[in-house]
């Protein structure tokens, strides 16, 4: 609700204009109030801290340019606009001067006075959006404390958190690919949902993959989560959310910042949007890895066997989905247990080239217990291929030919080749498949690749898609273009100068030449 202060001391003049406000607000977003002079004008804005402040100049114990400077000496961030049926530029001069917002000549015209208000509206917002993402405003800057500070206190920012929030939900929105431009997208929730009070929202960009946003959950702001999340799918980012249970206590945003990143992980289970009062009240069950299975799965990584590491992690993740839901810290426990017994059995081997980057993300990193249980596998079926030469290692996922030599590492060399003559026609980069495929330094399997091959990968990759280029130019119902995109390029002039500099020829030309020789050959 926005505060407008009428000041005017001609009883019909005031009436007049109060009308003419009432009009334009149709929406309701205005709670409008009156004085009669500069000096009732005062005391009402002391009291009500209104945001726009309509006066006349000419009026009885306190005139209007004397009402701008006293709100002038406490406050910069207030627009008040000069009423004056004077036309005389030395009062639009002096009331400019002083930080007036606008100057209006009386008898007020419907059109100028709703244009002023236009750019009030405007500019509140614009405001109010550019606070809530730089942090400025005090009540932004003691949830950001609170968060990052656990039991932080200030009684003056608390009090202030207070009048804004009596109320509130902590969400954490955690995006697996590059985050939106915060203030942009706060523009496009506002275009497609009217009626979100945005002065009980505050949205935060705590670090680089997540947004925290604490909402007053009234009416006005119940689905406020499932619009934001629908606008962030519509925009195509992958996003999950984290809701805390709603809470009343200044002191208590810190903990509900812990709720909600906890409730998160319950995203592994499928969920878009996770509640931690949902979560509550369908009781996660508890699971702890057996012993037993623990001392197979280090047993199997010291030998180097990567079938029964495999087998391993696959039993504990079918016990796991015989339970329907089992509690966040359990699951971080057994992954925690997991990388451990990783790390050591990367220690023993003497091999410090198995990347396991993501383990420091937690399970937070997973929005399945199927991308978490391949995740583990491709990790234990690494460190058997690199710590145990000449043993076979079978594992399941995306590289599935394979081939050792004496020491293990051609298999590797080999995995990665067999990769690139599968997906040759898609984006290939070392970096994906070091992270997401192997789970191996980027750095180390470059250096690998091109010592066991004698070339570089990119190099490698550019060989593979020239030779299918080759073959599939022996083909003429193909065009050069469709060709282009077949063997994984994009844009076709990138592709018809890549073949010139191998072939000394244009596609077309020898596309041609294929063609010319087919007919003598015939």
């Amino acid at each position: 609700m926005l505060k407008v202060l009428v000041v005017e001391d001609e009883l019909y003049a005031r009436q007049s204009l109060v009308k003419l406000v009432r009009d334009y607000d149709t929406d309701g977003q205005f709670l409008i109030l009156q004085a009669v002079n500069g000096e009732e004008g005062e005391l009402v804005y002391h009291k009500e801290k209104p945001e726009l402040v309509l006066t006349d100049i000419r009026m009885p114990k306190m005139d209007g340019l004397a009402l701008l400077a006293r709100i002038r000496e406490e406050d910069s961030a207030t627009q008040v606009v000069i009423l004056s049926a004077y036309s005389d530029f030395e009062y639009a001069r002096t009331a400019l001067s002083n930080g007036a917002a606008d100057y209006l000549l009386k008898p007020i015209e419907k059109e100028a006075l709703y244009d002023c208000l236009d750019k009030f509206v405007k500019r509140n917002r614009s405001e109010k959006k550019e606070a809530l993402i730089v942090g400025r405003d005090i009540v932004t800057k003691f949830i950001g404390n609170s968060i990052r500070n656990p039991g932080y206190t200030s009684f003056v920012e608390e009090k202030m958190f207070k009048t804004v929030f009596p109320e509130y939900q902590v969400t954490v929105i955690h995006f697996r690919d590059k985050k939106p431009d915060a203030p942009d997208f706060l523009s496009e929730v506002e275009k497609m949902y009217k009626g979100i009070s945005w002065e009980q929202v505050r949205l935060l960009n705590p670090d680089f993959d997540s947004w925290v946003l604490v909402i007053c959950p009234m009416p006005e702001n119940f689905f406020l989560q499932r619009r934001i999340w629908n606008l962030l799918y519509e925009q195509g980012h992958d996003a999950k959310m984290g809701v805390s249970f709603v809470h009343k206590e200044a002191g208590s945003v810190g903990n509900a910042y812990l709720e909600a990143r906890e409730a998160l992980k319950y995203k592994i289970y499928g969920e878009d949007i996770c509640f931690a009062d949902k979560i509550k009240n369908e009781k996660p069950s508890v699971y702890y890895m057996e012993q037993r299975e623990e001392d197979k799965l280090r047993e199997a990584l010291r030998d180097g066997s990567g079938e029964k590491a495999y087998a391993c992690i696959q039993s504990v993740f079918e016990q796991l989905r015989g339970v329907a839901m089992v509690k966040a810290e359990c699951l971080e426990l057994l992954y925690t247990r997991l990388v451990t017994l990783f790390l050591h059995a990367i220690g023993e081997s003497g091999q410090g080239d198995i990347s396991l980057h993501r383990s420091q993300a937690g399970i937070l990193r997973f929005d399945s217990l199927d991308e978490m249980e391949h995740f583990l596998c491709r990790i234990s079926q690494n460190i058997c291929r690199m710590g145990a030469p000449g043993l076979s290692s079978r594992g399941k996922g995306k590289l599935t030919e394979q081939t050792e030599d004496n020491n293990g590492r051609k298999d590797i060399v080999e995995m990665m080749a067999s990769y690139v003559r599968q997906h040759y026609d898609k984006e290939i980069s070392l970096r994906e498949l070091a992270e997401k495929e192997l789970f191996m330094n980027q750095d180390y399997l470059s250096h690998l690749f091109a010592e066991k091959k004698g070339i570089g990968f990119a190099a490698y990759v550019k060989q593979v898609r020239m030779e299918r280029a080759r073959e599939l130019l022996e083909h003429e119902e193909y065009s050069v273009t469709e060709i282009a995109t077949m063997s994984g390029y994009n844009d076709t002039s990138q592709f018809i100068r890549f073949f010139k500099q191998e072939t000394g020829m244009t596609p077309k030309k020898y596309q041609m030449e294929m063609s010319e020789r087919k007919k003598k050959d015939g």
